[in-house]
């Protein structure tokens, strides 16, 4: 199904040591916003090249610690190893080595892998609480307590999700070198009447990305409300170099050239 919508992508595109590295650092990070859920975004850009060693060699030296301890504690504690592997086992096929779209990761992917963890966590707390004087007591409190955070922080994300300019101005707020949010932030600001702040973000998100036929395609269209007819027919160009499916597009340069009196060329 993604084949067909065109969203793999190719070896050549992201390289598999690229790919391997951009997991293991993902492994962690999905732990570490189960754990501690904060700057959650709609879309987390694809690292590419530019993870950081160190990152990528914690990240393996951590998954493989965790792994010979759950092994180890088997017979003891089997709810770890099963807890453990089903998350290792089941964010596989979604962790990117198989990778689809330019996102590095996705917070959706976790639904099921993350039962996983929740395996450890429902067996796990009553045994450590087994240990405390007044364990019942304990264990109701620390469950109340992390109720009442978790509901604070699911306050706090749904007013991100207002409309458009509220979620990708905090995606942008969150993120680093995220061409699809300033796409996105373009298209809502132009909405909102605001011209120039979408030129912005269409520029900027051409900057991060040159590659970006939507973006070339949105710019183009913001180039022509202000007038600039020859600049806009350069970005419709090259949004259908990049993408020659681009329906939008393909109108867009047909309209401009149309208003040109260019209408061969818009008819074709």
């Amino acid at each position: 199904a993604q084949r067909s919508g065109g969203a793999l992508e190719s070896l050549d595109t992201i390289p598999l040591n690229v790919r391997l590295a951009n997991a293991f650092v993902t492994y962690v990070r999905y732990m570490e916003k189960t754990i501690w859920p904060h700057d959650l975004a709609v879309f987390y850009p694809h690292p590419g090249r530019s993870l950081p060693m160190w990152q990528v060699a914690g990240a393996v030296l951590l998954l493989l610690s965790i792994t010979i301890l759950v092994l180890r504690t088997v017979r003891s504690h089997p709810y770890l190893t099963t807890g453990w592997l089903w998350y290792l086992g089941t964010l596989v096929p979604v962790i990117g080595i198989v990778q689809v779209g330019a996102h590095a990761m996705a917070d959706r992917y976790t639904y099921i892998p993350l039962i996983g963890l929740f395996i450890v966590m429902a067996w796990g707390l009553p045994d450590m609480a087994a240990r405390w004087p007044h364990p019942r007591a304990a264990l109701a409190t620390l469950t109340a307590g992390l109720l009442v955070a978790l509901m604070i922080c699911s306050l706090l994300q749904v007013r991100y999700w207002q409309n458009s300019s509220t979620l990708f101005r905090h995606t942008l707020e969150v993120t680093t070198n995220n061409w699809l949010a300033h796409n996105n932030m373009g298209l809502a600001v132009a909405s909102e009447g605001d011209s120039a702040g979408a030129l912005a973000h269409y520029r900027q998100s051409l900057l991060i990305n040159p590659n970006n036929a939507p973006a070339h395609n949105n710019l183009g269209i913001a180039l022509a409300q202000h007038k600039s007819p020859l600049e806009a027919r350069i970005h419709f160009d090259q949004a259908l170099y990049l993408k020659p499916d681009l329906a939008d597009a393909h109108y867009n340069l047909g309209i401009l050239l149309m208003k040109n009196g260019e209408l061969d060329d818009a008819i074709f």
